[in-house]
């Protein structure tokens, strides 16, 4: 193990390991600033069986971190900004890369899990730890990931339950960030907890059936070809590359080879949300990395397009559920 994963190993033994036999929850937030690593980390433990991990960092020389696991647990991985690598087997197998705005399912089995991220470059992500027993009560046996995560426990081997990471939804976000600034305490935080992660998992093992093309059990949505959701991907590639200039409904359909009402219908299918609802998205993203990065609120109003400072605040505080000067102190 290297030096860094030595430091950081110390400060971040509370994240979702040994998320079991815990007696009331337990919570930590602290400042981090040494040997090249500064920002933010915040730990949360719940005796249900689920641990929440907010990771704000940037490193001078990259970091690693290795965690040895007490017991199997399913991690819920998402990366807000950044990249992030998953390796076991001392470091010498990869088990799943991570980049911006992605995130996926990993089994972690009783034994060393080595995390890795990239030297100079802004990472925030959150990794939520559900216990087995936990998620078997909320995953239905029919959906396509219970006989892949049945069968990891049995092999007790890691893996990514989904070949392909996945995109991140913005109110999968929302969802976390609301968990982080849970104003309750106590028994009613962490009833608040175990109620909004079971509602991520619900919305999230929907999204996983809608974007494998499961067919939908009711009939209010029909499955995507594989074209059409290729379109969409390439949809949402134009308008991350045109985000201060964003183009058309009419002029991106056209772009992409359809017409704007299958460009409304089939992206909100694929990614949950609107075109427009994904720009924003984007937006506050960046918004939230230029905060973190020490910009003024002021700043990064007018470097979002807001000609008052007071609508920004409105439409940040609107997404996060928390105002923008928050993130200042």
């Amino acid at each position: 193990m290297s030096a860094i994963a030595n430091t950081h190993n110390k400060l971040f033994n509370a994240c979702p390991f040994n998320i079991l036999g815990e007696e009331s929850l337990r919570q930590r937030k602290h400042a981090l600033s040494q040997h090249g690593h500064t920002g933010i980390v915040q730990e949360l433990r719940s005796p249900d069986g689920i641990a929440l991990g907010y990771y704000n960092l940037r490193s001078e020389k990259g970091g690693s971190v290795v965690f040895s696991n007490q017991q199997p647990f399913l991690q819920l991985s998402y990366t807000i900004s950044g990249s992030k690598s998953y390796h076991v087997n001392s470091g010498k197998t990869v088990l799943a890369n991570m980049g911006k705005q992605q995130y996926n399912y990993l089994f972690f089995p009783q034994q060393e899990i080595q995390l890795s991220w990239e030297p100079n470059e802004p990472l925030e992500i959150f990794e939520l730890g559900v216990s087995p027993e936990l998620l078997f009560n909320f995953m239905p046996e029919e959906h396509p990931l219970f006989d892949v995560f049945r069968k990891s426990l049995v092999d007790n081997s890691p893996v990514p339950l989904s070949k392909n990471n996945l995109p991140l939804q913005a109110n999968f976000s929302t969802i976390l960030y609301e968990m982080l600034n849970c104003p309750l305490e106590g028994r009613y935080k962490q009833l608040y907890i175990k109620a909004k992660t079971i509602e991520l998992l619900a919305i999230q093992l929907t999204h996983y059936e809608q974007m494998m093309g499961v067919p939908a059990r009711e009939p209010a949505a029909r499955t995507l070809k594989k074209e059409d959701i290729e379109k969409m991907y390439l949809a949402r590639d134009i308008i991350i590359q045109n985000i201060n200039s964003p183009c058309t409904l009419i002029d991106l359909s056209h772009r992409v080879g359809t017409n704007d009402a299958y460009l409304k219908s089939h992206f909100k299918q694929v990614f949950g949300t609107t075109v427009y609802g994904y720009l924003q998205n984007i937006k506050m993203a960046h918004a939230r990395e230029m905060l973190a990065e020490g910009k003024s609120v002021s700043e990064v109003a007018y470097l979002s397009g807001y000609k008052h400072t007071a609508h920004f605040t409105r439409a940040f505080k609107k997404h996060f559920g928390f105002a923008p000067g928050i993130m200042k102190r």
